[in-house]
């Protein structure tokens, strides 16, 4: 019987390398990779679906998922950070804690991507400040247009919301902001210098380590950006396409934790045991953990953000959301 061949795009994370270059390879499955950059990846899959398996923004497949889309996901997580934590202000802002935002003016990326939608969530139930107690201004920047291919939701009575005039760096550094959200360049602009050095800048929490530690410990999980979604069609006719894709995606994300794990692999890392032993302590050994059981709370927190700031109308069930095989395995398993 021939192997099915699909379309596949994603970030070369190194928990995911081992299954783009081939090491694992799913079963029944030839993946056909094409090296695209997130934000492109994502544009393309919602306004022309043009791949079979890919990563997705988890915020906009929410959205678009809400409308019909014809893609569902799998409980893999490729992209995960504690994105409030890397909120920069200006010193002389008057900002010292979180609850001193109120009234302030903060730049960020989309108002609809994934980062954004955790930190406005983040703030407002760790902090108690909601979105409508700041002045918010949206940056342009082109890498998130693909935004634009979801489009449509409504913004929560009170909210002031502001397309930025440049980039959110020189408003920053101008006086314009007294925070900026600083998103891997997607809020703050490529050619603005590293602000995280910036005499003029800080970051919120000046310790972001302990205070991201702080979050897990209380809530109990590390924050998806992204997840995987695979075309609704081929896993209708096809349905043990998801059990073979996700198995993969984990037989990969070992691999990539036993190589780090080598001596070898970590040489250009001063005092990585340390560090190593430190993350076990907090997060185990595999802090980039799949599957709904493990992520129920998180993937249930990011649906009530997602609700309450106006993106979409109501939480959809699990079994709308995944493929169907993942549950039943998930289910059998318990």
């Amino acid at each position: 019987m021939p192997e099915l061949e699909l379309s596949f795009a994603t970030g070369q994370y190194d928990r995911v390398e081992p299954l783009i270059a081939g090491e694992v390879k799913p079963q029944g499955i030839t993946l056909h990779f094409s090296p695209v950059a997130g934000p492109d990846i994502f544009y393309r899959q919602l306004k022309f679906s043009q791949f079979d398996v890919s990563e997705m923004s988890f915020s906009s497949f929410l959205m678009a998922r809400a409308r019909g889309w014809g893609y569902q996901a799998l409980p893999v997580f490729n992209h995960r950070m504690f994105e409030y934590t890397r909120l920069l202000i200006r010193k002389d802002s008057g900002i010292e804690r979180p609850e001193d935002l109120k009234g302030k003016r903060i730049g960020t990326g989309d108002y609809q991507q994934t980062a954004a939608l955790w930190l406005r969530g983040q703030l407002q139930h760790e902090f108690g400040v909601k979105p409508t107690d700041m002045e918010w201004f949206m940056g342009r920047s082109p890498r998130y247009s693909h935004m634009g291919a979801v489009g449509g939701f409504k913004l929560q009575p009170g909210l002031k919301l502001s397309h930025a005039t440049k980039d959110l760096g020189t408003m920053l550094l101008n006086g314009e902001l007294e925070a900026a959200h600083y998103q891997f360049g997607a809020a703050i602009d490529r050619a603005t210098a590293d602000l995280t050095h910036h005499p003029s800048v800080r970051y919120l929490f000046p310790d972001r380590m302990t205070e991201a530690i702080r979050y897990y410990k209380k809530n109990g999980f590390f924050p998806a950006h992204h997840l995987t979604v695979v075309r609704e069609s081929i896993l209708k006719k096809h349905p043990w396409v998801a059990i073979s894709l996700y198995e993969a995606f984990e037989k990969a994300k070992a691999l990539a934790i036993e190589k780090l794990r080598q001596a070898n692999r970590l040489s250009l890392i001063l005092f990585a045991d340390q560090w190593l032993k430190a993350q076990r302590e907090v997060f185990g050994d595999d802090p980039y953990r799949y599957g709904l059981k493990a992520n129920a709370k998180m993937v249930d927190t990011l649906q009530t953000y997602s609700v309450e700031q106006g993106l979409t109308e109501r939480k959809l069930p699990l079994e709308e959301l995944f493929a169907e095989e993942i549950l039943i395995a998930e289910d059998k398993a318990s």
